[in-house]
């Protein structure tokens, strides 16, 4: 894995995600690898960065509102001058077929969430080559240190994965399951005010999101339900299974936020 980083050293990407948990991940470890990252929230944003700032390659979440990741690679494919840019996938979805969706929009490949360490440095030095090599720069700062673990005891989660996941920083893991916990404390609500207003679309990105930040956080207790709720909206079921399967996800997903609110 450090071979990979030092070769990534000084490389200008652009990150293309939505969901500000994922992001957070996503920028301390390229940042930790001396990649220099900036962030677009939206396909449709990241083809205005593109037009204005040159970058060395795509991160591109899939699953995004106003243009998703698919659509947006499709434009900048359109365009000669970005035609050679690597763009790579990044997305929650583990079903067969997503990676030959990624290439057929003209992605380079794929990096699953939650994300492995490795596994997205050697897919990204497989791609990028740093246009500007980087200035000499002390050794990186150490990790955060666990004293006193508030994280004994958690039930639900396994915050020994999610620790390793996060590059060993704890501090780090328990800043994310704040933001977790202050985020989808109205998971339950919000899915079903989408619902009834007609937006299944929302719906299912709330899904979508739930699943991913409980598979990078290691939030195993709701991941599952999570990821039963997301393949009951893309495959359209009524709103009775989806009530049922909202159910199941909020049986576990309460008593984890409730505990977290001692972080």
């Amino acid at each position: 894995m450090l071979a990979n980083q030092q070769r990534l050293r000084g490389a200008h990407l652009l990150l293309v995600e939505d969901n500000v948990i994922n992001r957070e991940i996503a920028l301390t470890m390229l940042n930790r690898a001396e990649i220099v990252a900036e962030v677009a929230c939206d396909g449709q944003q990241a083809l205005e960065m593109l037009e204005r700032q040159r970058f060395d390659g795509v991160l591109m979440d899939c699953q995004m509102p106003i243009l998703d990741g698919y659509a947006a690679t499709r434009a900048l494919r359109a365009q000669s001058r970005w035609r050679d840019l690597p763009v790579i996938a990044m997305t929650a979805n583990a079903m067969v077929g997503d990676r030959d969706k990624a290439l057929a929009a003209g992605m380079n490949d794929h990096i699953a969430k939650p994300i492995k360490v490795e596994e997205m440095f050697a897919t990204l030095a497989r791609w990028i080559r740093p246009s500007v090599p980087p200035a000499a720069t002390p050794g990186a700062s150490g990790d955060g240190e666990a004293r006193g673990d508030p994280l004994s005891g958690l039930a639900g989660i396994d915050s020994r994965a999610g620790v390793a996941a996060m590059m060993g920083d704890s501090t780090l893991y328990v800043h994310l399951l704040r933001m977790f916990r202050d985020r989808e404390m109205d998971f339950a609500q919000r899915f079903r005010a989408a619902r009834a207003r007609g937006d299944a679309s929302a719906a299912m990105r709330m899904a979508h999101d739930l699943k991913s930040v409980t598979g990078s956080l290691a939030v195993c207790s709701v991941h599952e339900a999570a990821a039963k709720l997301e393949r009951a909206c893309l495959d359209g079921d009524d709103d009775a299974r989806l009530e049922a399967l909202l159910r199941e996800v909020d049986r576990p997903l309460g008593p984890v936020l409730d505990q977290l609110q001692a972080l």
